[in-house]
């Protein structure tokens, strides 16, 4: 793409999904206190999930349930419930989410939607939200790659689609984990956008280069 100042052009945009390119609508916040309980175990205030939202879901089930197989049988709960509710159209695309894909298609930049959830509920988001055409890479904690707020994931998108400089990429998403794993894989852009999990002083108090009020705002970022 064109490039005429000092800012670092964009070679890759790597863009967060539910509460980012996704409407969220609370469900994610109802399954995990649903898995929880299918698992027996008692529910959590918003306030103790609310700086865990962002995270790998398995992080996130090892954090509410100090036993590892609570921890496991509430997280195969969680994607259950997941999987149900993507197909009930229960996660829609947000506002623009789709105009900001196809610009960045038609500017030739590359881009990579990475995730908290299991690759499975991934999968089920893309093929329901009919996606896959407008990305290059889909990214999601594995066994050896780690979930945010590590850079794990940014930096095996940069890895796999061939970025020359991590200073080229963006990355935005709508927690502070995502805006700390972008500052930990060195992003030279890294935008917090609103209207997701987290509130503008909690994407204020952790490392970004920008905060966007919605995806129209992050698209003039784009430009």
């Amino acid at each position: 793409m064109p490039h005429h100042d000092n800012t670092p052009r964009i070679d890759l945009a790597v863009l967060d999904m539910a509460g980012t390119t996704i409407a969220d609508n609370g469900i994610v916040e109802r399954s995990v206190d649903e898995a929880l309980s299918l698992a027996g175990l008692g529910p959590i205030t918003p306030e103790t999930l609310r700086p865990l939202r962002g995270m790998a879901k398995t992080d996130m089930f090892s954090r509410l349930a100090p036993d590892p197989r609570k921890a496991a049988e509430a997280h195969r709960h969680f994607v259950d419930l997941m999987l149900n509710a993507v197909p009930a159209g229960e996660l829609p695309a947000r506002d623009g989410a789709e105009s900001v894909l196809v610009s960045l298609r038609e500017r030739g930049v590359k881009t990579c939607l990475m995730t908290g959830f299991d690759p499975a509920v991934q999968d089920a988001l893309l093929d329901a939200l009919g996606w896959r055409d407008l990305i290059d890479l889909t990214v999601a904690p594995s066994g050896t790659l780690r979930g945010r707020p590590y850079p794990d994931l940014i930096l095996t998108a940069v890895i796999k689609l061939g970025i020359e400089a991590v200073q080229n990429v963006l990355v935005a998403g709508d927690t502070a984990n995502d805006l700390l794993a972008g500052t930990r894989s060195g992003a030279g852009h890294v935008i917090g956008v609103l209207g997701g999990a987290h509130a503008r002083e909690q994407l204020q108090a952790a490392p970004h280069t920008a905060i966007a009020a919605d995806l129209e705002e992050l698209a003039a970022h784009l430009a």
